[in-house]
């Protein structure tokens, strides 16, 4: 078995457990494969599926229509990401103090959520096993 497939295997695994402890959730982002760009970044596009819109479209979907954003509750799994990579040091900084973190910012395109801004704490979440996150999310 691939790679890959083992973190999607293992990714429907946790989702349907239920919340970890902080040290299962380090052990998770651990078991991750190795990522590009930073010297700890740990691939996630195995975890989550990869947006088909473009960074600059997020970008700009979010920031014309922020004043618009509302709160809303939405699924981990259902979240697609923009950057297939995280660093895995910022996500172990995060694991204590989740309840203090800001809201991810999210746009609801047609053919489904997109994160903006908020990979770590989106990937914080999933480590935690979370099924449900608050984001600021802008619909289009």
């Amino acid at each position: 078995m691939n790679q890959l497939m083992k973190h999607v295997k293992l990714f429907e695994q946790f989702v349907n457990e239920a919340k970890r402890d902080v040290d299962s959730a380090m052990e998770l982002i651990d078991s991750l494969p190795k990522g590009a760009t930073f010297d700890d970044a740990k691939r996630i596009d195995g975890v989550f599926d990869r947006s088909k819109h473009t960074w600059s479209e997020v970008i700009e979907a979010f920031e014309k229509r922020q004043h618009e954003a509302k709160v809303k509750s939405v699924n981990v799994k259902d979240v697609k990401i923009t950057q297939p990579n995280i660093q895995s040091s910022k996500i172990k900084g995060m694991l204590n103090k989740v309840d203090k973190l800001p809201l991810i910012n999210m746009v609801q395109f047609p053919d489904g959520l997109v994160i903006y801004d908020g990979h770590h704490r989106l990937l914080t979440a999933w480590a935690l096993g979370e099924t449900k996150i608050k984001a600021n999310l802008v619909k289009v």
